[in-house]
Protein backbone atom coordinates (compact mmCIF):
# COMPACT_ATOMS: atom_id res chain seq x y z
CA UNK A 1 0.00 0.00 0.00
CA UNK A 2 1.34 3.42 -0.95
CA UNK A 3 1.95 5.81 1.94
CA UNK A 4 3.04 8.98 0.16
CA UNK A 5 1.04 11.14 2.56
CA UNK A 6 1.56 9.25 5.81
CA UNK A 7 1.13 11.53 8.80
CA UNK A 8 0.15 14.58 6.75
CA UNK A 9 -2.97 16.59 7.49
CA UNK A 10 -5.13 17.06 4.41
CA UNK A 11 -8.22 19.27 4.20
CA UNK A 12 -10.74 18.43 1.46
CA UNK A 13 -13.68 20.76 0.87
CA UNK A 14 -16.87 19.45 -0.70
CA UNK A 15 -16.01 15.97 0.58
CA UNK A 16 -19.51 14.57 1.03
CA UNK A 17 -19.93 13.31 -2.54
CA UNK A 18 -18.30 12.90 -5.93
CA UNK A 19 -14.70 13.98 -6.45
CA UNK A 20 -14.31 15.32 -2.92
CA UNK A 21 -15.46 12.12 -1.26
CA UNK A 22 -13.28 9.95 -3.48
CA UNK A 23 -10.31 12.23 -2.81
CA UNK A 24 -10.80 12.13 0.95
CA UNK A 25 -10.83 8.33 0.90
CA UNK A 26 -7.80 8.18 -1.41
CA UNK A 27 -5.70 10.38 0.86
CA UNK A 28 -6.76 8.35 3.87
CA UNK A 29 -5.70 5.12 2.17
CA UNK A 30 -2.26 6.63 1.71
CA UNK A 31 -1.83 7.42 5.37
CA UNK A 32 -3.05 11.00 5.66
CA UNK A 33 -5.23 12.36 8.42
CA UNK A 34 -8.08 13.85 6.44
CA UNK A 35 -10.29 16.71 7.51
CA UNK A 36 -13.41 16.42 5.37
CA UNK A 37 -15.76 19.37 4.99
CA UNK A 38 -19.24 19.69 3.56
CA UNK A 39 -22.65 21.19 4.22
CA UNK A 40 -24.73 18.04 4.81
CA UNK A 41 -24.22 16.90 8.43
CA UNK A 42 -25.33 13.30 7.89
CA UNK A 43 -23.22 12.64 4.82
CA UNK A 44 -20.31 14.46 6.41
CA UNK A 45 -20.50 12.28 9.50
CA UNK A 46 -20.44 9.14 7.34
CA UNK A 47 -17.33 10.29 5.47
CA UNK A 48 -15.60 11.50 8.63
CA UNK A 49 -15.96 8.08 10.26
CA UNK A 50 -13.83 6.63 7.48
CA UNK A 51 -11.26 9.34 6.86
CA UNK A 52 -10.46 10.91 10.22
CA UNK A 53 -12.33 14.14 10.92
CA UNK A 54 -15.26 16.18 9.65
CA UNK A 55 -16.12 19.85 9.98
CA UNK A 56 -19.37 21.26 8.66
CA UNK A 57 -18.40 24.13 6.37
CA UNK A 58 -20.34 26.18 3.86
CA UNK A 59 -17.59 27.91 1.86
CA UNK A 60 -19.88 30.90 1.26
CA UNK A 61 -20.10 31.60 5.01
CA UNK A 62 -17.04 33.39 6.43
CA UNK A 63 -17.77 32.16 9.95
CA UNK A 64 -17.69 28.54 8.77
CA UNK A 65 -14.40 29.04 6.95
CA UNK A 66 -12.91 30.60 10.08
CA UNK A 67 -13.25 27.20 11.73
CA UNK A 68 -10.74 25.87 9.22
CA UNK A 69 -8.33 28.68 10.01
CA UNK A 70 -8.26 27.40 13.59
CA UNK A 71 -7.09 23.91 12.62
CA UNK A 72 -3.43 24.63 13.19
CA UNK A 73 -1.16 22.56 11.00
CA UNK A 74 -2.29 21.74 7.46
CA UNK A 75 -0.07 20.13 4.84
CA UNK A 76 -2.46 19.90 1.88
CA UNK A 77 -5.64 21.77 1.00
CA UNK A 78 -7.84 20.38 -1.76
CA UNK A 79 -10.19 23.22 -2.70
CA UNK A 80 -12.91 21.13 -4.30
CA UNK A 81 -16.31 22.49 -3.19
CA UNK A 82 -18.29 23.68 -6.19
CA UNK A 83 -21.53 23.76 -8.12
CA UNK A 84 -22.70 23.88 -11.72
CA UNK A 85 -25.41 25.66 -13.64
CA UNK A 86 -26.57 24.54 -17.07
CA UNK A 87 -28.34 27.51 -18.60
CA UNK A 88 -27.96 29.74 -21.61
CA UNK A 89 -27.05 33.36 -21.18
CA UNK A 90 -30.67 34.48 -21.65
CA UNK A 91 -31.71 32.19 -18.79
CA UNK A 92 -28.89 33.13 -16.43
CA UNK A 93 -29.71 36.05 -14.17
CA UNK A 94 -27.16 38.20 -12.40
CA UNK A 95 -28.24 36.49 -9.18
CA UNK A 96 -27.51 33.08 -10.76
CA UNK A 97 -24.07 34.25 -11.84
CA UNK A 98 -23.30 35.67 -8.41
CA UNK A 99 -24.41 32.42 -6.73
CA UNK A 100 -22.09 30.30 -8.87
CA UNK A 101 -19.21 32.73 -8.46
CA UNK A 102 -19.74 32.84 -4.70
CA UNK A 103 -19.30 29.08 -4.39
CA UNK A 104 -16.79 28.23 -7.12
CA UNK A 105 -14.58 31.29 -6.99
CA UNK A 106 -15.03 33.37 -3.86
CA UNK A 107 -15.57 30.27 -1.73
CA UNK A 108 -12.31 28.77 -2.97
CA UNK A 109 -10.49 32.07 -2.43
CA UNK A 110 -11.95 32.36 1.07
CA UNK A 111 -10.79 28.87 2.08
CA UNK A 112 -7.35 29.22 0.50
CA UNK A 113 -6.78 32.58 2.16
CA UNK A 114 -7.82 31.22 5.56
CA UNK A 115 -5.40 28.30 5.34
CA UNK A 116 -2.44 30.02 3.68
CA UNK A 117 -0.72 30.75 7.01
CA UNK A 118 -0.82 27.03 7.85
CA UNK A 119 0.37 26.06 4.36
CA UNK A 120 3.24 28.53 4.61
CA UNK A 121 4.33 26.96 7.89
CA UNK A 122 4.24 23.45 6.43
CA UNK A 123 5.52 24.50 2.99
CA UNK A 124 2.50 22.58 1.81
CA UNK A 125 0.37 22.14 -1.29
CA UNK A 126 -2.79 23.96 -2.37
CA UNK A 127 -4.82 22.03 -4.93
CA UNK A 128 -7.38 24.12 -6.77
CA UNK A 129 -9.97 21.86 -8.40
CA UNK A 130 -10.94 23.86 -11.47
CA UNK A 131 -12.14 22.30 -14.74
CA UNK A 132 -11.46 22.12 -18.45
CA UNK A 133 -14.23 24.75 -18.43
CA UNK A 134 -11.66 27.02 -16.84
CA UNK A 135 -9.58 26.76 -20.01
CA UNK A 136 -12.30 27.05 -22.65
CA UNK A 137 -15.90 28.25 -22.81
CA UNK A 138 -18.79 25.81 -23.26
CA UNK A 139 -22.30 26.44 -24.52
CA UNK A 140 -24.91 26.96 -21.79
CA UNK A 141 -22.25 27.01 -19.09
CA UNK A 142 -21.48 30.76 -19.02
CA UNK A 143 -21.70 31.12 -15.24
CA UNK A 144 -19.75 27.94 -14.56
CA UNK A 145 -17.07 28.77 -17.12
CA UNK A 146 -16.73 32.28 -15.71
CA UNK A 147 -16.19 30.92 -12.21
CA UNK A 148 -13.61 28.35 -13.26
CA UNK A 149 -11.74 30.78 -15.53
CA UNK A 150 -11.58 33.13 -12.54
CA UNK A 151 -10.28 30.35 -10.31
CA UNK A 152 -7.59 29.36 -12.82
CA UNK A 153 -6.47 32.98 -13.23
CA UNK A 154 -6.42 33.67 -9.50
CA UNK A 155 -4.44 30.50 -8.89
CA UNK A 156 -1.88 31.47 -11.53
CA UNK A 157 -1.40 34.85 -9.90
CA UNK A 158 -1.32 33.32 -6.42
CA UNK A 159 1.45 30.97 -7.50
CA UNK A 160 3.59 33.95 -8.39
CA UNK A 161 2.80 35.71 -5.11
CA UNK A 162 3.86 32.61 -3.18
CA UNK A 163 7.20 32.14 -4.91
CA UNK A 164 9.91 31.52 -2.35
CA UNK A 165 7.48 30.48 0.41
CA UNK A 166 7.68 26.75 -0.28
CA UNK A 167 3.93 26.55 -0.96
CA UNK A 168 3.00 24.85 -4.23
CA UNK A 169 -0.21 25.76 -6.08
CA UNK A 170 -1.60 22.93 -8.20
CA UNK A 171 -4.38 23.80 -10.64
CA UNK A 172 -6.36 20.70 -11.52
CA UNK A 173 -8.60 20.63 -14.60
CA UNK A 174 -10.67 17.47 -14.97
CA UNK A 175 -13.00 16.89 -17.94
CA UNK A 176 -16.50 15.47 -17.50
CA UNK A 177 -16.75 13.19 -14.47
CA UNK A 178 -19.37 10.57 -13.65
CA UNK A 179 -20.85 12.17 -10.53
CA UNK A 180 -24.22 13.83 -9.74
CA UNK A 181 -22.72 17.12 -10.95
CA UNK A 182 -24.61 17.40 -14.25
CA UNK A 183 -27.94 16.40 -12.72
CA UNK A 184 -27.46 18.92 -9.91
CA UNK A 185 -26.59 21.58 -12.48
CA UNK A 186 -29.83 20.89 -14.35
CA UNK A 187 -28.20 19.20 -17.32
CA UNK A 188 -30.33 16.08 -17.49
CA UNK A 189 -29.52 15.28 -21.12
CA UNK A 190 -25.73 15.21 -20.79
CA UNK A 191 -25.39 11.53 -21.73
CA UNK A 192 -27.81 11.90 -24.64
CA UNK A 193 -25.91 14.93 -25.93
CA UNK A 194 -22.55 13.14 -25.66
CA UNK A 195 -23.20 9.54 -26.71
CA UNK A 196 -19.56 8.79 -27.52
CA UNK A 197 -18.06 10.37 -24.41
CA UNK A 198 -16.95 8.20 -21.50
CA UNK A 199 -16.65 10.45 -18.43
CA UNK A 200 -13.90 9.90 -15.90
CA UNK A 201 -14.84 8.37 -12.58
CA UNK A 202 -14.45 10.24 -9.32
CA UNK A 203 -11.85 7.68 -8.27
CA UNK A 204 -9.79 8.40 -11.37
CA UNK A 205 -9.87 12.11 -10.65
CA UNK A 206 -8.88 11.42 -7.04
CA UNK A 207 -5.88 9.44 -8.28
CA UNK A 208 -4.97 12.42 -10.47
CA UNK A 209 -5.22 14.76 -7.50
CA UNK A 210 -2.93 12.60 -5.38
CA UNK A 211 -0.41 12.26 -8.20
CA UNK A 212 -0.40 16.01 -8.90
CA UNK A 213 -0.07 16.74 -5.18
CA UNK A 214 2.85 14.37 -4.74
CA UNK A 215 4.60 15.87 -7.78
CA UNK A 216 3.58 19.43 -6.90
CA UNK A 217 2.52 19.79 -10.49
CA UNK A 218 1.73 23.30 -11.68
CA UNK A 219 -1.17 22.42 -13.99
CA UNK A 220 -2.80 19.00 -14.25
CA UNK A 221 -5.26 18.51 -17.10
CA UNK A 222 -6.62 15.04 -16.58
CA UNK A 223 -7.03 12.54 -19.44
CA UNK A 224 -5.11 12.43 -22.73
CA UNK A 225 -8.17 13.55 -24.65
CA UNK A 226 -8.61 16.67 -22.50
CA UNK A 227 -4.92 17.54 -22.87
CA UNK A 228 -5.12 17.18 -26.65
CA UNK A 229 -8.20 19.39 -26.80
CA UNK A 230 -6.50 21.95 -24.57
CA UNK A 231 -3.56 22.18 -26.96
CA UNK A 232 -5.89 22.45 -29.94
CA UNK A 233 -7.88 25.15 -28.17
CA UNK A 234 -4.66 27.11 -27.70
CA UNK A 235 -3.42 26.86 -31.28
CA UNK A 236 -6.70 26.80 -33.23
CA UNK A 237 -9.72 27.42 -30.99
CA UNK A 238 -12.12 27.97 -33.89
CA UNK A 239 -11.69 24.33 -34.92
CA UNK A 240 -13.37 23.26 -31.69
CA UNK A 241 -16.33 25.59 -31.94
CA UNK A 242 -18.41 23.05 -33.85
CA UNK A 243 -17.36 19.96 -31.91
CA UNK A 244 -20.19 18.03 -30.23
CA UNK A 245 -22.89 20.67 -30.62
CA UNK A 246 -25.53 20.32 -27.94
CA UNK A 247 -29.12 19.79 -28.91
CA UNK A 248 -32.02 21.94 -27.90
Amino acid sequence: MATRFKGLRVVVTGATSGIGQATAHAFRREGAHVVATGRDPERLAAVARDVGEGIRVDVTVPGDVELLAQLGEVDVLVNNAGMGLFAGVDDTSEADLRRVMEVNFFGAVRVATALLPALRRSRGVLVQVASVAGRRGYQRHTAYCASKHALVGWSEGLRQDLRGTGVSVVTLCPPAVRTPFFENAGYMSFDEDHPDLVPMTAAQVADGILDATARRKRMAILSPRARALDVLNFVAPSLLDGVRPRRG
